[in-house]
């Protein structure tokens, strides 16, 4: 089950997070490929599919740990 099925969201809505995510994602890449000086055309797809798959899956964890710390903020719950 992914991220997104777990949250009672409206279509639309679930929509825009997809896009947004997305655009995220796009932008991950190209500056994990610009740190490295590569380019998209020296990948196949199954490459770029990996990486795109990488890159989806570590901004799916930072907005799931980024979500838990603003929770016990909201709760007054310090860590440190």
């Amino acid at each position: 089950m992914s991220f997104l099925e777990k949250v009672n969201v409206t279509k639309p809505l679930k929509r825009k997070i997809v896009s947004a995510i997305e655009k995220r994602v796009e932008k991950r890449v190209a500056a994990r490929l610009a740190q490295h000086h590569l380019s998209l055309d020296e990948f196949n797809e199954q490459e770029l599919a990996i990486i795109y798959e990488d890159e989806r899956q570590k901004l799916y964890d930072d907005l799931k740990a980024k979500g838990l710390f603003a929770l016990l903020a909201a709760l007054g719950i310090s860590l440190f």
